[in-house]
């Protein structure tokens, strides 16, 4: 691809200057024939709902005010993407991406969407979604009752939580089908039980300690856009819980989840037991009387191969561990150090959306 030219940068930027942006020539790449425009804070009201309401009311964010960058990879002739960084004050950042051939059409998608809807928070959390735009996306096609992610032309594709240290990291997959992957990393030692997550329903995998960081997966079921849907309401769950758990001594957390991580250490022993059953079962196939003519002792013989087969099929491969009690909690604290200063809203502070429902299309 050859650089960007004078005559190209200014063909590319029309639009957008008469939309009141401001190319940034510093930061512009005409090498990598990247265009960056200069920072600009958006501001203005916010629809939300209380827990104890379902009025929709507006919020004043004059505190809140959000920079909004925009950046614009130019691919081809025909084929650019228009990328949109929306950065709240306590460091937490969303993006808006759309690919197309008209750089007008992108703008004004990007621009359709309401600056603070991708952004929710709670006591002791906040949390900020990234997505993939259509074209065609319009405000139009939006509805104020409902969450951003289900909305016609809008994709998820990520999500970032911050709460009380720790930083929750969601990657939506690229096919539908598989789990979304989770990533969590502290601001300092801390050590988490393995059923942090799964407390929270059968679709949440069990925390893998790593190097750095805890990983796990969130399988999400349904269709788009239900399934967007799903996928950020359960980040919002987790979001609440991680708050509520780390605000309490661990043992309240063992005391509070007890049945829940029971019935976590019994999903666990499923396949183990099921591994015993089938060994059980083959002991047993001498003595069940089956005629030599039979063809049941086809089946039997085959069924090794096709267990064998069933198990490679499976998107997520079972875990076989033996069956255990859940693991007791007795420190008095999550944290051995105390946690630097992470970037979560005081709960006091108005916020620029909460966990109700978001209007995201509106005027920016």
């Amino acid at each position: 691809m050859t650089p960007l030219t004078h005559h190209d940068i200014l063909g590319l930027v029309e639009p957008f200057t008469r939309s009141g942006h401001q190319l940034d020539l510093a930061a512009s790449d005409r090498i990598q024939r990247c265009l960056v425009f200069k920072p600009r804070i958006s501001s203005g009201s916010v629809t939300a709902t209380t827990q104890n309401s379902s009025i929709i009311s507006p919020v004043p964010t004059d505190a809140l005010a959000l920079t909004d960058t925009l950046a614009l990879d130019c691919l081809g002739a025909d084929n650019f993407v228009l990328k949109r960084t929306l950065t709240h004050p306590d460091g937490l950042a969303a993006t808006l991406v759309i690919k197309g051939a008209d750089t007008a059409s992108l703008l004004a998608n990007v621009e359709a969407v309401d600056p603070h809807a991708p952004f929710r928070s709670g006591e002791g959390w906040q949390m900020a979604c990234s997505y993939r735009l259509e074209p065609g996306h319009s405000a139009s096609q939006a509805s104020v009752t409902s969450p951003p992610a289900s909305k016609p032309g809008m994709l998820l594709t990520s999500g970032v939580v911050k709460v009380a240290g720790l930083t929750l990291l969601l990657k939506m997959p690229g096919v539908t089908g598989y789990p979304a992957e989770l990533e969590i990393t502290a601001n300092a030692a801390i050590d988490l039980p393995d059923d942090l997550l799964q407390v929270l329903g059968r679709d949440w995998a069990r925390l893998e300690r790593g190097a750095k960081s805890w990983k796990s997966t969130l399988k999400i079921r349904g269709k788009e856009p239900e399934r967007m849907r799903l996928a950020q309401d359960k980040l919002e769950t987790a979001a609440r819980h991680l708050a509520l758990t780390l605000s309490q001594p661990p043992a309240s957390f063992a005391r509070q989840q007890a049945a829940a991580r029971w019935r976590v250490a019994g999903r666990r022993s499923v396949p183990m037991l099921t591994l015993v059953g089938l060994l059980l079962a083959s002991l047993a196939v001498p003595y069940l009387g089956i005629a030599p003519d039979s063809v049941y002792w086809m089946l039997i013989f085959n069924a090794p191969p096709l267990l064998l087969l069933w198990g490679f099929s499976l998107r997520e491969m079972p875990q076989f561990a033996l069956p255990r009690p859940p693991k007791r909690l007795t420190a008095a604290s999550w944290w051995p150090v105390a946690p630097a200063a992470s970037a979560v809203m005081p709960s006091s502070q108005p916020s620029p959306a909460t966990t109700a429902t978001t209007a995201l299309v509106g005027q920016p």
